[in-house]
């Protein structure tokens, strides 16, 4: 008789246990770093806009393998795998979409017979100055009158739309908050043949054109000794 009390007691805890939806659905903490991967997977979408927005990616996909190990150690105790693991797919899609967008227009963009040249290496090759004027070094005189590829910031003028000619700098602390550009850090471009251009503040842009390397040029109150004759912009 005890024994069939006992059974039966049982049979009521075992329903209880079904009956209980917290017996069913139990709680599991979710490390911080599953939801914080989420959201840089797809803050990392930015990295097909420009190169420092890998950097999101990269990011996303540490915290995300961080995440999905501590979540497998737990052995059950933690949740938010699912949340992880798309974090981290996001993170590493958007990546290597990214490094694979600016591989490809890395190596397509300077036009067919143009070398590519940057401010970086001109600022190596400081000019001397002389009181007969600044001396260009023998490596940037070499591509005197020759078509270069550069991309730069363009210096802000009173005029926005149709603009025939405008400064080329360095970076946007010299385009945009009232910077005196370096001689170095700057080329004066002209178009020719009524190809005119829009200004884009604080975007970076590609010229392409030919170089003048030693041609003291005036535009608005700026003095540079490089210039370019455009044929090219973006």
């Amino acid at each position: 008789m005890s024994q069939v009390v006992s059974e039966m007691r049982d049979t009521i805890e075992s329903s209880r246990r079904v009956e209980d939806p917290a017996s069913e659905f139990d709680y599991h903490p979710v490390p911080p770093l599953a939801p914080i991967t989420l959201f840089l997977g797809v803050c990392a979408s930015a990295g097909l806009l420009g190169i420092p927005g890998l950097a999101i990616g990269v990011v996303g996909t540490i915290t995300g393998l961080i995440a999905m190990t501590q979540i497998r150690r737990a052995e059950g105790e933690l949740g938010g795998r699912v949340v992880a693991k798309a974090g981290f797919a996001l993170s590493l899609l958007f990546l290597l979409s990214g490094i694979s967008l600016h591989t490809y227009v890395y190596a397509t963009e300077v036009p067919e017979g143009y070398q590519r040249v940057s401010f970086n290496w001109l600022a190596k090759e400081e000019p001397k100055i002389s009181r007969e004027g600044p001396e260009v070094t023998p490596a940037v005189a070499d591509l005197d009158e020759k078509p270069i590829f550069i991309k730069g910031y363009m210096y802000p003028t009173r005029q926005e739309i149709g603009l025939t000619e405008f400064v080329l700098v360095k970076d946007t602390g010299q385009c945009c908050f009232g910077g005196n550009p370096k001689i170095t850090d700057m080329i004066v471009v002209k178009f020719k043949d009524g190809m005119t251009v829009n200004h884009k503040p604080q975007t970076l842009v590609a010229v392409a054109g030919t170089f003048h390397a030693q041609s003291v040029t005036q535009s608005g109150e700026l003095t540079a000794i490089y210039s370019i004759d455009g044929t090219h912009f973006k």
